[in-house]
C-alpha cells in the first residue's frame, strides 16, 4: 500500500533533518537522503520543487516543533522559572548537533534572502515566547514594570551574542561566566527588587 502523500513528505523532511543534525546542513546531498529513506530522487522533487525547498521546509518543521516543545513544558511554570528555562534552552553550555544546525543555518542566512527570511521567521517566532514570559512575569508582580518590546528586545540581543561567544571554543570557564552575566541582567532589569 502507498504511503498517504502527507505521510511520505513527513518522512523526507524528518529523514532531512536527522541527517542536518547528524552530517551538517552543508554536508547532506539529495542521494544520501533518497539512500536513507529507500526513494527515489524524482520522488523527493514530487514534494518539493528544489534542494533549498526541502531544506527550509525541513529546517522549519524541526525548529518550530522545538519551539513548540518548550512552550508546552514551560506552560504550567512560574514566569521566574520559565525565564531560567528559556536562558538554559536558548544557550549552548554544551553545544550538540541541534545547536550547531541553529548555527549553520543563520550562516546561510547571511548570504540567501530566502533562508534570511526563513530566520527572521524563526527569530520572531522566539521573540513572540520571550515577550509573552515578560508580559506574564510582569502581570503577576514577578518582574518589574518595563518597556516589554525594548526588554525583550535587549535579552535576545544578549542571548544571541552569548549564544555565538559560546560557539567558539566553549569551556566551563566562558559558560561560568555567561551564566553569572545573564544572570545579573535578569536580576537587574527584570525580576523585582
Amino acid at each position: 500500500m502507498k504511503e498517504a502523500k502527507e505521510a511520505v513528505k513527513a518522512r523526507i523532511l524528518d529523514g532531512a533533518i536527522a541527517l542536518f543534525l547528524e552530517k551538517g546542513i552543508a554536508n547532506v546531498t539529495t542521494r544520501e537522503l533518497t539512500e536513507s529513506l529507500g526513494i527515489s530522487r524524482s520522488h523527493i522533487y514530487h514534494y518539493f520543487s528544489n534542494w533549498q525547498a526541502l531544506c527550509i521546509a525541513a529546517l522549519d518543521r524541526f525548529m518550530r516543533d522545538e519551539l513548540e516543545t518548550f512552550t508546552r513544558e514551560v506552560a504550567s511554570l512560574p514566569s521566574t522559572q520559565k525565564m531560567e528555562r528559556l536562558v538554559i534552552d536558548f544557550l549552548p553550555f554544551e553545544p550538540d548537533a541541534a545547536w550547531q544546525l541553529y548555527g549553520s543555518t543563520w550562516q546561510l542566512a547571511l548570504h540567501n534572502d530566502v533562508y534570511a527570511e526563513f530566520v527572521e521567521s524563526i527569530t520572531q517566532a522566539w521573540n513572540e515566547i520571550v515577550r509573552g514570559i515578560i508580559e506574564e512575569g510582569v502581570a503577576n508582580g514577578s518582574f518589574r514594570e518595563c518597556d516589554v518590546s525594548r526588554t525583550t528586545r535587549q535579552l535576545i540581543s544578549l542571548l544571541n551574542g552569548y549564544d555565538e561567544f559560546l560557539g567558539v571554543r566553549p569551556s566551563a570557564e566562558k559558560c561560568a561566566m555567561v551564566e553569572a552575566d545573564i544572570a545579573d541582567f535578569i536580576q537587574r532589569f527584570i525580576y523585582k527588587a
